[in-house]
Formats: C-alpha cells, structure tokens, sequence
C-alpha cells in the first residue's frame, strides 16, 4: 500500500466550487486535517429496559489548517488571513477547498467553510504563522 507525503498534494482555495480549478496551488501550508463525526445518540429500547439502541443524528464536520504566513493572494483576497474572515465584522463568505493528491488523480473537495482564523508571531523558528479552525457543511471524493 503506498504512502503519501504533503508534497503529492495540492491545496487550492476559492468562494465558489467552480472556481477551484483555476485557484492558484497554496504556497507555505504546513498541515490540515479534516474530521467528520457521524452524529449518533443512545436511547432506551423500552420501559424497564437496560437495553439500548444507536440512533445516528447529524453529522458534524469541521477541521484546521496552518501554514507560514505570505502576502500571496488566495480566494480573491490579498492573503489567506483576509480570505478567511480575520478582519471581517459582516458575514462571512463560505470558502472551498480542494485537496488534490497528484500521484492518484484524487481530489477532495471541502465545501461551505467558515473559519476562525489565528495570526501567530511566536512560532519557535520565528516565523509569523496563520491557522483556523473551522466548519464546513459538505465533502466530496472523486
């Protein structure tokens, strides 16, 4: 079974789905992980019973991602703080991201994001670092 490494994958971001295959490719990401916790609740069988069942709820996606901060343009914005939101009191725009694995032709793509971003200057190398957490409302593999 082979193994990836972060250099076969391509990250691209855009406000629209359509618009993510001509976003640029993301230069200084460093990691991102996205979760799906497929929602699920207990609850009794019946009246004197011990017994339960699973019953599946909503599902609840989210996710994070970081990089080292550049003045590059991403998503129509003049750089990646300002795409997700970091200096927006209006609503948010929902972001894409596509993650792209090269080696197979594979494209995951994150849909509806809205992020919390975070600036950080006191990375132990010193470099002036971006992250978010953030929700997203779909995904898709092909």
């Amino acid at each position: 079974m082979p193994k990836y490494t972060a250099r076969e994958y391509d990250l691209r971001m855009a406000t629209s789905e359509a618009d993510l295959a001509t976003a640029p490719v993301l230069d200084h990401w460093e990691k991102v992980e996205i979760s799906t916790k497929q929602g699920r609740k207990k609850v009794p069988v019946g009246i004197h019973s011990r017994l339960q069942e699973i019953h599946e709820t909503l599902l609840d996606y989210s996710g994070s991602c970081s990089g080292w901060y550049s003045k590059t343009a991403v998503a129509g914005s003049s750089d990646i703080l300002t795409a997700f939101g970091m200096f927006e009191q209006a609503e948010l725009t929902p972001l894409y991201l596509s993650l792209t694995n090269r080696t197979e032709n594979e494209v995951i793509v994150v849909k509806k994001i809205k992020a919390d971003p975070k600036f950080t200057i006191d990375s132990p190398e010193g470099f002036a670092m971006w992250s978010v957490d953030f929700e997203f409302e779909d995904i898709s593999k092909t």
